[in-house]
């Protein structure tokens, strides 16, 4: 395998954001879906670095995964219940983790030691195309100060949709790519500001309209979806093609949690765009593009236990939408798919 220079220099750069020091041990997860250019650019990386390294694989996952995407189902992993792994990953500073390990009870107790935890999915174009930058941080930075203080979220679009959500049990989700602080998990590459909403919480119409993005599904809507929201779960999909088999797709799991609302928010990162998840056959990417770009309203489903709740279904779904406008506490941060920029002077450098 003919090694990237590029690739390297991406992963150099990536380790110099999460504040790598010369000292700090790092301990690269793999397994089944890692990808073999991504391992390779890393550890040649850090051997450049001069950094104590080793890897530790534990193959196929344990997870569901439909149609061989692992994306499609989340829940446990080839890492849950492994204590030797565990262990291992509490006594490391920085974590890759090129497999995808469930965020639930084993990472939480992986950031609780204080090691930092940076996951890449997504094949070395994208990571080098949409590499962190300590811009995006700042981005990411100054929306978590208005999430952070937020009482209510206001969406509303052309197409139709007009929906409400108070924050206050949950904290927020930031996410801007690099993992710099410790007991900080993170995902290369995405920027972008979250939160889940209070239980009960969620009221009104969302409508998917042409060109949003569904994901796991990793693909666009082409029949506009109308979603009844009531006290916080989905009670209505009302539409075409699109909505029989989003209808039919969630009650598959036969879980009442699965039409749940989970986390809220919008995308931050100038460089991502939403007509590149077209571009790529469907288990090369694992959507960061749609994630991410820049005035997205991401519409979610599913489970919470991430941020303290007791949700745990497997099913969840991202929801990126175009042309919407979000209010915080009264106050537009996005207006018909425009994000409006918080003055710089609100965030801690």
């Amino acid at each position: 395998m003919s090694l990237s220079t590029r690739l390297v220099d991406a992963w150099t750069q990536l380790f110099a954001l999460c504040k790598l020091q010369s000292e700090e041990s790092v301990l690269i997860l793999i397994g089944d879906i890692t990808d073999p250019e991504h391992h390779a650019a890393a550890r040649f990386a850090l051997a450049r670095l001069g950094n104590p390294m080793m890897s530790v694989e534990l193959g196929a996952s344990v997870a569901v995964k439909v149609g061989g995407d692992s994306t499609a189902h989340y829940g446990p992993t080839a890492l849950s219940g492994n204590r030797l792994a565990i262990e291992a990953m509490k006594r490391t500073d920085l974590i890759v983790d090129l497999m995808g390990m469930y965020r639930g009870s084993e990472q939480e107790e992986i950031l609780e030691s204080g090691a930092r935890i940076i996951l890449v999915k997504e094949p070395p174009e994208i990571f080098m195309r949409l590499l962190p930058t300590e811009t995006d941080r700042l981005r990411v930075k100054r929306a978590e100060t208005r999430m952070r203080a937020a009482r209510r979220l206001d969406v509303t679009s052309a197409a139709g949709t007009r929906f409400s959500a108070r924050f206050g049990e949950y904290p927020p989700l930031v996410q801007y790519g690099f993992a710099d602080e410790p007991g900080r998990w993170d995902h290369a590459p995405s920027a972008f500001i979250a939160r889940w909403p209070d239980e009960a919480s969620s009221n009104g119409i969302v409508v998917l309209d042409e060109g949003d993005t569904i994901l796991p599904f990793k693909d666009y809507v082409r029949t506009p979806i109308r979603l009844t929201i009531e006290n916080g779960f989905v009670t209505g999909i009302e539409g075409g093609l699109d909505a029989r088999y989003l209808r039919d797709y969630i009650a598959s799991f036969n879980d009442p949690d699965g039409y749940a609302v989970s986390h809220l928010g919008w995308g931050l990162l100038d460089r991502a765009h939403w007509t590149m998840l077209g571009m790529y056959d469907k288990r090369q990417t694992n959507g960061m593009d749609a994630r991410s770009y820049a005035g997205n309203f991401m519409f979610s489903t599913g489970p919470n236990a991430e941020a303290g709740g007791t949700r745990h279904t497997p099913c969840h779904l991202d929801i990126p939408m175009s042309g919407c406008s979000v209010q915080i506490d009264g106050v537009p941060v996005v207006i018909d798919g425009q994000v409006i920029e918080t003055a710089p002077d609100t965030v801690r450098a």
